[in-house]
């Protein structure tokens, strides 16, 4: 699986503002708000789903605790159909979560409110504080997760300046959650 990323930061704002000459059309969508730079992460389409092939894989249980963790975050191929959802919804989410940060809004319930409100159900929608750094300190932000189709996942934070969106594949178990942020 490749992975694009691609970061819209000052030049975005300038052009968005209306600074210097007019954007192209293939920049035409709206650029960041009071100085949040936004950060794509998109997994491309993976292999067709399904069963392709009789390879059976033959491993002895239990598996090593290592190896099962690493299994579990291994994160499922999208079809065409799911990478087509999740690109739309992380369209879709983006402005509502550039708001946020442009307001420096942080809290959990205006997150949740931001992505229930552009058209996804709360059931979808998971969102959670920053863990607490070394010295005991909330940073400010908030993280989200946004299941869509049947396994795509669009996942990341808003925090002061920063709004990251990824979109990914669900992992083994159908979770949409990121161990770090």
């Amino acid at each position: 699986m490749g992975l694009l990323r691609v970061v819209v930061g000052a030049a975005a704002v300038c052009a968005a503002a209306g600074c210097g000459t007019p954007a192209p059309a293939e920049q035409a969508a709206p650029g960041p708000t009071a100085g949040c730079a936004t950060t794509y992460a998109v997994t491309d389409v993976g292999e067709p789903v399904g069963p392709t092939s009789s390879h059976v894989e033959i491993r002895e249980l239990p598996l090593d605790p290592a190896e099962e963790d690493r299994l579990g975050k291994l994160r499922l191929p999208l079809s065409a159909r799911d990478h087509a959802a999740a690109l739309e919804a992380a369209g879709r989410v983006r402005p509502a979560l550039e708001l946020l940060c442009g307001a420096g809004e942080f809290g959990l319930t205006a997150a949740r409110d931001a992505v229930t409100g552009v058209g996804y159900p709360a059931n979808d929608v998971y969102v959670q504080p920053f863990p607490p750094s070394a010295d005991g300190a909330t940073p400010p932000g908030v993280a989200y997760t946004l299941h869509v189709g049947d396994r795509a996942c669009v996942t990341g934070h808003v925090r002061p300046g920063q709004v990251v969106i990824d979109v990914d594949g669900a992992t083994r178990d159908g979770s949409c959650a990121k161990v770090s942020y």
